[in-house]
């Protein structure tokens, strides 16, 4: 019993020493990093995913985060945001990726019990943070909309739901159980000749197709390559932008130069 006590509390010992080294001793950073970070964020990222029930959102929600697959269907009650790790290539700059998992028709909480008043609505019912609640398309710069290809019905859901994303957000349409395509009622080639006769402008988002698996996590690695095409578009407009202020400041610094050439301050006999 003495020898187990003494094993425990020396156990103990290089544990508390191991805290208190790591307490002296915080890391760091490296100086690449350093000066990567102080930068601050350059590009706020907001995705999306769209799609009917049960098609796997919160399962790719997970997956996103670097979580595993879990094979047990629960109905997500609201809206719910993850910012996850993601960056362009080699790029320095500082892209924040907020996922927002969607919900169309959320639960509605119920009221807590305490002081009412008369004057708030919502506390009879309830809000629940859902599609009907926000604008969820508002500052989006992707959109993934996912369907069962076992389930007709999931895919008649992106046949409404897409034609109502705006023009300029690109998409990506991810038809999920790959795993189980021997059960696929949906084709590619019927979603590839749905996503050819969308009437979208010239200049539009980008509009891919691709099949996923959340079960083994195929088709993951094509969805990352995809966020860089909301990416590089958040930063053509943001170039395009700087280049109009740009433009715009030198008509300014044009107008100055002429205002002081008409002034005595430009006259070197005054």
């Amino acid at each position: 019993m003495f020898s187990a006590f003494k094993k425990l509390t020396s156990k103990q010992e290089v544990q508390n020493g191991a805290s208190n080294l790591g307490a002296k001793s915080p890391p760091v950073i490296a100086p690449n990093l350093q000066k990567k970070f102080s930068r601050g964020v350059q590009y706020n990222m907001k995705i999306i995913i769209k799609g009917d029930r049960n098609v796997g959102k919160t399962s790719l929600f997970t997956r996103l985060q670097g979580g595993s697959f879990i094979d047990e269907y629960t109905a997500t009650p609201e809206i719910q945001v993850a910012s996850i790790h993601w960056s362009y290539k080699a790029t320095d700059d500082v892209i924040k990726v907020d996922i927002w998992d969607i919900v169309d028709k959320g639960k509605k909480t119920k009221p807590k019990d305490g002081l009412k008043l008369d004057l708030d609505s919502t506390q009879e019912e309830g809000v629940a943070l859902d599609a009907e609640f926000l604008d969820v398309y508002k500052g989006t710069a992707g959109v993934i909309m996912i369907f069962d290809m076992t389930k007709k019905w999931t895919f008649e859901y992106i046949e409404r739901e897409l034609p109502k994303v705006p023009d300029h957000i690109p998409v990506l349409i991810l038809a999920n159980r790959r795993d189980m395509g021997h059960h696929r009622v949906v084709s590619e080639d019927v979603v590839r000749c749905f996503l050819s006769s969308l009437n979208r402008p010239k200049n539009a988002g980008l509009v891919r197709y691709a099949e996923s698996s959340m079960k083994n996590g195929f088709g993951l690695q094509f969805l990352h390559r995809f966020l860089n095409v909301p990416f590089l578009t958040l930063q053509r407009t943001s170039l395009l932008a700087q280049l109009e202020r740009n433009a715009n400041e030198m008509r300014i610094t044009d107008t100055e130069l002429n205002l002081y050439d008409e002034s005595p301050a430009s006259c070197y006999d005054k």
